[in-house]
């Protein structure tokens, strides 16, 4: 659904079907609301078709292509990414749901139609205190702290690369 100003600019500009201008023309007439905001954007218009553009001059556009021809074109920054972190990371993390799977079948009993997963903790009293989640959440966090740690192990052994090889 257009507003009355955005119709009333497809009017002025020409934009639109014959019907559709017929109709909006129809409305300024009989419309004293489509009549005052017409008049304002015809005012408007007006201003805006009387306004001349500055153009630059020539010798302003041809020093700046030259400026342009002179800089060097830009080139895509390129890392190296070593492979073998890339295969470390993957190998952790196929190994971390292999387990995963591998602990959650070991504990199913029973048949497909009745599924029970079974954590058999060692007393009652540590099996109210510790819930499954509460498991899940601390072995999230345990490894989440491991990959910080493996972080900051990585970038000190590769600053202390960096020095090395500046050195020499």
């Amino acid at each position: 659904m257009t507003t009355i100003e955005e119709e009333i600019w497809d009017y002025i500009d020409g934009h639109g079907t014959a019907a559709q201008l017929q109709a909006t023309a129809d409305k300024i007439v009989t419309d004293a609301a489509y009549a005052a905001i017409y008049h304002e954007l015809q005012s408007v218009h007006q201003q805006i078709a009387e306004i001349d553009l500055d153009t630059p001059s020539m010798s302003f556009s041809r020093n700046v292509m030259e400026q342009l021809k002179s800089e060097p074109a830009p080139v895509r920054l390129r890392t190296k990414v070593d492979k073998r972190i890339i295969y470390s990371i993957s190998a952790f993390f196929i190994a971390s749901i292999a387990f995963l799977l591998a602990d959650i079948f070991g504990q199913v009993k029973g048949s497909a139609s009745s599924f029970d997963l079974n954590l058999d903790l060692a007393t009652q009293g540590l099996r109210q205190a510790v819930s499954p989640m509460v498991l899940k959440v601390f072995l999230f966090v345990d490894v989440l702290l491991a990959f910080a740690y493996l972080d900051t192990l990585m970038k000190r052994r590769l600053r202390n690369h960096d020095t090395k090889n500046s050195v020499n």
